[in-house]
């Protein structure tokens, strides 16, 4: 029953959550909702050609949860959930009766496998582990987490707590998420589990201005970086000290990106609360990330000026969120790690910021990767910067 000139779409125009609704192709107007809801926001959608319906939608809280939309698809893919009743699974690919299914499942103690599923008899065959040298047992379970900061902001967060060890005085390291934009979400992160498996307990922080929580939450974190979106994060930290879990005296920061972004900020800001911060592949300064932005995106400048800051109109604001000029007001270690041939970072700010420490004799680490075409030199480098990574934590967070 495949309607002609009808385009599916995901859309969150004139609403604050994303919904799945059709189009009319000939005047562009939305013809019809399939599936809205004011709490969940739809992050995939997936067609029937055989049926010429679509099948379900994907809406993301803590976890993917599918909402059918007819019955074979709820009977169809009930079945396969069945099969694997604590992953989560993607379809990759079918075959043209829809009848067998390339399947990848994953959960946050393990990075998944593929499996053909056949539909007719209701069986999954295992074709392959992604990484059969994770053990899923000794792997920590990602749970969600809550809090309202002071200003009233509700913030969704995942706690990893290590195995084998009492939820009480834990040391932590808090790993807030890249951006502008993205979202951390439930599944397998090596990062966390590295940690976790070294006795941390791991704090994510889904800030305001990230993605997945709709239009208002994401537009809230705009031009927040150094402020608002730093209170999130301290936030769950006092949140988690507050439950005891947490050992107030070894609390450590560290992320990617805009994450690197946020945990040096944290050095500045906060330096009460953190006893360490690093940063791999960090933006350390906001005028210089802007220009990074690829020429196939200067199109969106606009947006980016909106998120991050216009340099002309924000120039004050941005300064202060960047780290690189506020070297004289660190007061703990900081560990930063990058690529300086990285074309997405300027990696001269971060070696400038290690000589204005180093100048003013704060302790600093700063690890240089080196970019190779061989694998085996690319593990090498890896397992370096996880070596001098776990030593820098293991250092500040000693058991007091």
């Amino acid at each position: 029953e495949s309607k002609p000139n009808t385009v599916y779409a995901i859309s969150n125009v004139n609403r604050d959550k994303n919904a799945l609704i059709e189009i009319d192709c000939i005047n562009g107007n939305e013809k019809k909702v399939l599936f809205a809801n004011d709490t969940l926001n739809v992050v995939e959608a997936q067609y029937s050609k055989r049926r010429g319906k679509m099948d379900f939608v994907v809406y993301e809280t803590w976890k993917k949860e599918k909402h059918y939309l007819n019955d074979d698809a709820k009977k169809l893919f009930g079945n396969l959930e069945k099969l694997i009743p604590d992953a989560e699974s993607r379809i990759i690919h079918n075959d043209k009766n829809e009848q067998h299914f390339i399947v990848r499942t994953f959960t946050d103690r393990s990075p998944g496998a593929y499996y053909l599923y056949y539909a007719e008899n209701n069986s999954l065959k295992k074709l392959s582990d992604i990484n059969t040298s994770i053990k899923e047992n000794e792997m920590c379970e990602m749970k969600p987490i809550s809090y309202v900061t002071a200003d009233g902001f509700k913030i969704d967060g995942y706690l990893t707590l290590p195995l084998g060890l009492d939820p009480e005085n834990l040391p932590l390291v808090v790993m807030p998420h890249n951006g502008p934009g993205q979202r951390n979400s439930w599944g397998f992160n090596s990062d966390v589990q590295f940690l976790a498996n070294r006795g941390y307990a791991v704090l994510q922080v889904n800030y305001r201005g990230s993605t997945g929580y709709g239009k208002e939450f994401y537009a809230s974190g705009f031009k927040e970086w150094g402020q608002k979106i730093q209170k999130d994060v301290d936030a769950g930290v006092q949140w988690l000290i507050d439950q005891k879990i947490v050992d107030p005296q070894r609390v450590a920061i560290y992320g990617y990106g805009f994450g690197g972004l946020v945990a040096i900020n944290s050095a500045v800001a906060n330096p009460k609360m953190y006893k360490c911060a690093g940063s791999s592949a960090g933006v350390l300064n906001l005028f210089s990330y802007l220009k990074t932005i690829p020429p196939f995106l200067t199109s969106n400048l606009q947006m980016f000026y909106e998120m991050v800051g216009n340099p002309d109109k924000d120039a004050e604001y941005m300064r202060q969120a960047s780290p690189v000029f506020h070297a004289d007001k660190v007061k703990i270690p900081i560990f930063i790690t990058q690529n300086s041939k990285d074309p997405r970072i300027n990696g001269n700010d971060a070696v400038q910021f290690v000589k204005e420490l180093k100048k003013l004799n704060s302790p600093v680490t700063y690890l240089e990767k080196e970019e190779s075409k061989s694998v085996l030199n690319r593990e090498e480098a890896r397992k370096k910067s996880y070596a001098a990574l776990e030593l820098f934590l293991q250092d500040n967070l000693r058991k007091r």
